[in-house]
Order: structure tokens, then sequence, then C-alpha cells
């Protein structure tokens, strides 16, 4: 009978046991953390677009000065400069509407919707580095 009332004990505090760690959120920081990397990421991001639209707005007077003042410049050259600039222009332009209506994301950054949030995050981050492409091409074509 002993025997039986160990094994009944023992049956009984697993079974406790089972149901007390089953009862833990796990999913939830699972989940927690793969959010946190993505409202990260997105934080990460729009500080870049905070930086690159300051870097922008200088842009637009290194081209205005260069127009001016690059005798040596053929046509073709200011053509390529118009051309990165107006790229320049469009990219952070999209970047702006997805901060600005945050699609995935709530206006703290936190994540609403994870599938909208990635794609967010990945358009975000191809309009990021479109400028900075563009800009390093005015920065060549310039001669800065």
């Amino acid at each position: 009978m002993s025997k039986m009332s160990v094994v009944a004990k023992g049956t009984i505090i697993a079974i406790l046991l089972a149901l007390v760690l089953s009862s833990f959120p796990t999913a939830n920081v699972f989940a927690a953390s793969k959010n946190g990397k993505l409202e990260e990421k997105w934080d990460q991001l729009v500080t870049n677009f905070d930086k690159q639209s300051v870097n922008h707005t200088s842009a637009h007077k290194w081209v205005e000065r260069w127009l001016k003042t690059a005798k040596h410049a053929t046509s073709s050259d200011k053509a390529e400069v118009q051309k990165h600039l107006t790229i320049c222009n469009s990219a952070l332009a999209s970047a702006g509407a997805i901060i600005w209506s945050h699609p995935g994301f709530d206006a703290s950054g936190k994540v609403v919707d994870k599938g909208l949030a990635n794609r967010s995050i990945k358009d975000l981050a191809n309009y990021l580095r479109q400028h900075a492409g563009s800009i390093k091409n005015l920065n060549e074509h310039m001669g800065n």
C-alpha cells in the first residue's frame, strides 16, 4: 500500500507540475520576442529616415550650387544629377508615407499586424537604400 501511495503521490505531483507549467504564457513570450525584433528594426529605420531627411535638405543645396557653378558640366551631366535628385525626392517621399501611415505598427511603434509590419520594414528599408544610393550617385557626379 505504501508503494501505491508513493506512485500515486508522484503521479499527482507530475500532473500538478504539468498544469502549472502549461499555464505559463510561453507562446506570448516567443511572440513578444519576435515582435520586439520587428519593433527594434522599425525604430532603427525611423531613426535612419530622420537622419536621411536632414541630409536630404543639404542635397538640394549641393545640386543648386553645383548647377550654378559647374562650368565644365555637360547637359547630360546636369540631366544625370537632376535624375538622381528626383530619385532621392521620390524615395524619401515614399519612405515618409510609410512612416506616416505605419502599416502594421501603432503610433508608438508597437506591432499590431505582423504581416503588415514585415512588409513595412521591407519597403521602408528599400526606399532608404534607394535614397542613400542616389545621394552617393549625386556625390559622384558632382565630384563631392
